[in-house]
């Protein structure tokens, strides 16, 4: 009697067993994997080969511009030259444009808009396939300011404007201005001065 209850229980421990897996099966599991990442292999392949290349040839000549070549119309009484190169000085950006590096055109409108004379870069272009164009939209004198032996030009929100802005023909300050609280491109920083600029921008 124990030998059969010995041998009823081996056989359902067998029973139990998972049924061992074929070879022909896990060959046919091996080549499904295969055929799915094969695409997906070849996809990376040559996502990372065009990765590649395009930085073997953004340092190339060809795909270079001088930063002095940057198509645009200069503030008053400014040569684009002069104004090009006091873009650069203000912001470091190197003398050669790499055409093809990407968020190039954000990262000019963001040096334009640091010159005093800019109030709002409207458009930057990368046209291909050598021309970089920048739309600038400057700031207007609308008041000029006596500081001791100079005068200095204001725009409509009081912002103190270059050296090279024209003051001749524009109504003068009345009164004694405060010095200048910031560089040039900031607000002057008097009350007085802004509500008069504010003023003389609206006659």
């Amino acid at each position: 009697m124990d030998v059969e209850k010995e041998l009823r229980r081996r056989k359902k421990r067998r029973l139990d067993e998972p049924a061992p897996r074929s070879p022909l099966l896990n060959r046919r599991m091996i080549l499904v994997l295969l055929l799915v990442a094969a695409p997906l292999l070849v996809v990376v392949g040559l996502v990372l080969a065009g990765k590649l290349s395009l930085e073997e040839i953004r340092g190339r000549e060809r795909y270079q511009l001088p930063f002095a070549d940057i198509e645009c119309t200069p503030p008053p009484g400014q040569s684009r030259d002069g104004f090009l190169a006091e873009v650069r000085y203000l912001t470091e950006l190197p003398d050669q444009l790499p055409l093809l590096e990407e968020g190039l055109a954000a990262r000019l409108a963001s040096a334009f808009a640091l010159h005093p004379w800019v109030e709002k870069v409207e458009r930057v272009e990368i046209v291909p396939p050598h021309r970089v164009l920048v739309q600038l939209v400057y700031r207007t004198p609308v008041l000029a300011v006596r500081q001791g032996e100079q005068v200095r030009a204001v725009d409509r929100r009081g912002i103190l404007l270059p050296t090279t802005a024209i003051t001749d023909g524009l109504p003068i300050f009345q009164g004694k201005a405060k010095p200048p609280a910031g560089p040039t491109g900031t607000p002057w920083g008097d009350p007085a001065v802004e509500e008069a600029a504010r003023a003389a921008a609206r006659s």
